[in-house]
């Protein structure tokens, strides 16, 4: 299942990054989770804060007006009883129940006097903390810790707590804790109610209600590790009708179950992981096994390729990077199978061509080893006979040395580096020139020579020597094939030359070979050939970006065909001299 290196590995790195991811995406979820729910409380008890404290002050003067006109009607209804005596106590009434006439207006007065006096008047600090029930409505409704404190910093709270907590109330914290019965008899959570002083508190709180007192609100989270929880406090000014500061109101609301939460979902969040996990690795797995499979086929050809088997070839074909490398090996595959076969194709000819010079060499050494032996023994005495012994040597001497210099001929032409002295010329010229000298050969055998061509002037750069050598290899051939008072014709039209002649023709086999080294034709009239030629006729060919081919048809005669380059452009003074 492993075999595949490169597809573990992908696989490995693709599950890295899915738990880089998770670790990443978990701790940003516990951490934003956090704030924002901690952010949330803060704005939502600062608001309530501020809510349930503008209630509170406007309580907080209904009370002080009713306190003062209570003061006032016992104040009013001692000074009557001052005045008229005990038995006039009752006097006020009569027995049909009526106020006496004149005591009613007395009374009515002194109160709106009172009234009217409440307003420079400061609340009794004790009242602020006697506000029992809104605080405990509050507590119940919002299920926030309530604290207010008045201005000599003495505090009343109530506050939540768990089943079990604050069995004793904390250092300097006077209270006890209550248990209540909702509607319908349902349990309602344990409430501790108690008084402390401010000055006993935290130096936290303590800053809160300092900045409360002058009439600033704050918020912030405490973590108390009574509960082990995050608290978040909010602390607002209660204000009186003329702006003053009365007391200052506390709300606190632990964040119960913040980290219960996080950490179940942290549980569910790691199994949802687990889950897709293992998902993601079988995907992983399957899509690096699809991934490396077609590098496996270039790994198995390049294997094959290594081997010897050039026919080898992966045929993977995808529109990507690994497409284009697998292209780039077939292709390399399909180069070296060419490579190879011309390889094999140049160790056959080199077998060949060993073979044929050393044939070519042996017949002309044999015969001027025989005639010299010959004559050496005096087996040859007739001046006759010595005299044909001595032209036979010579002709197989003059063989051996046009059969070493087509040798040397063809190996400079072969070389890259064997420099053609290239310069611009006239084609026509050369063709003309190539046609006069093959007329002397043409002359043993009464042939005609015709030429025709198209243009009188077909500018090419080129070697003329070399030109001339590769006309006169096709002529000296088509006049050596041609039969007796026979004609050879020339003809050049269309960037094309032809040289045709009216010989036996080539057969079919040996046309496929015909420019291959040593390579001769059987019959009389080429029986003094080297076979080098045409394969020299082809080097010059290349050097000039001639494209040659033969056609023959057997029995009817021979047709080579010289397909030239684009003429080039004549200059002014060319132009000139042709006019």
């Amino acid at each position: 299942m492993f075999k595949s290196k490169i597809a573990a590995k992908l696989a490995a790195y693709f599950a890295l990054a899915v738990l880089v991811f998770a670790f990443v995406m978990a701790f940003s979820f516990g951490h934003f989770f956090r704030g924002t729910f901690i952010e949330r409380q803060q704005r939502d008890l600062s608001r309530r804060a501020a809510s349930v404290a503008a209630i509170m002050g406007d309580n907080l003067e209904r009370s002080r007006v009713r306190e003062t006109r209570e003061e006032t009607a016992s104040d009013a209804a001692a000074k009557n009883a001052e005045t008229a005596g005990k038995p006039a106590g009752n006097a006020a009434v009569q027995e049909s129940g009526k106020p006496v006439q004149g005591s009613a207006p007395a009374g009515k007065d002194a109160a709106v006097k009172a009234t009217a006096e409440t307003s420079g008047k400061s609340i009794n600090p004790g009242s602020l903390l006697r506000s029992r029930r809104l605080i405990a409505y509050v507590n119940i409704i919002t299920a926030d810790d309530v604290w207010v404190a008045n201005k000599n910093g003495e505090i009343a709270m109530r506050t939540h707590i768990k089943e079990g907590d604050m069995k004793e109330a904390p250092l300097n914290v006077r209270g006890r804790v209550e248990h209540h019965k909702g509607p319908q008899g349902r349990d309602i959570p344990p409430v501790f109610e108690g008084t402390t002083t401010v000055k006993d508190l935290p130096q936290v709180y303590r800053d809160m209600f300092n900045k409360g007192f002058k009439g600033e609100s704050s918020v912030r989270e405490e973590y108390d590790k009574r509960i082990n929880e995050m608290m978040v406090l909010a602390t607002a000014p209660i204000y009186d009708k003329n702006g003053g500061v009365e007391g200052v109101l506390m709300l606190r609301v632990p964040v119960f179950g913040l980290r219960h939460s996080f950490y179940e979902a942290l549980e569910v969040f790691g199994g949802c992981l687990v889950l897709a996990l293992l998902i993601a690795m079988a995907v992983a797995w399957y899509l690096s096994m699809k991934f490396t499979k077609p590098l496996n086929k270039m790994k198995d050809t390049a294997e094959k390729l290594a081997a010897g088997d050039y026919t080898a070839r992966s045929y993977v074909q995808q529109n990507d990077e690994i497409g284009e490398l697998a292209a780039t090996l077939d292709s390399m595959a399909g180069r070296l199978e060419d490579a190879d076969r011309e390889t094999k194709q140049m160790e056959k000819m080199r077998k060949e061509f060993i073979a044929n010079i050393s044939h070519e060499l042996r017949t002309p050494v044999t015969v001027l080893r025989g005639s010299l032996e010959a004559l050496r023994d005096k087996v040859v005495t007739e001046p006759a006979d010595v005299e044909r012994y001595h032209e036979t040597m010579y002709d197989e001497t003059l063989f051996l040395q046009r059969l070493i210099n087509d040798l040397l001929e063809l190996s400079r032409l072969q070389n890259v580096d064997f420099p053609i002295e290239k310069k611009a010329l006239n084609f026509c010229e050369v063709v003309h020139n190539a046609v006069r000298g093959a007329k002397h050969l043409a002359r043993k055998k009464n042939i005609t020579i015709e030429c025709d061509m198209d243009v009188p002037v077909y500018k090419i750069t080129g070697d003329a020597g070399r030109l001339n050598q590769m006309l006169m290899v096709f002529l000296d051939n088509a006049v050596k094939f041609s039969p007796e008072n026979s004609k050879v014709e020339v003809k050049m039209a269309n960037r094309r030359l032809t040289i045709t002649d009216h010989g036996p023709g080539i057969k079919r086999e040996d046309l496929l070979h015909i420019f291959d080294r040593f390579y001769k034709t059987r019959g009389e009239q080429n029986k003094s050939g080297t076979g080098l030629g045409l394969a020299i006729a082809r080097e010059i060919a290349e050097r000039h970006v001639i494209a040659i081919s033969m056609l023959s048809e057997y029995g009817k005669g021979t047709t080579a065909v010289l397909e030239l380059p684009k003429p080039e452009e004549l200059t002014v003074d060319e132009k000139a001299e042709m006019a």
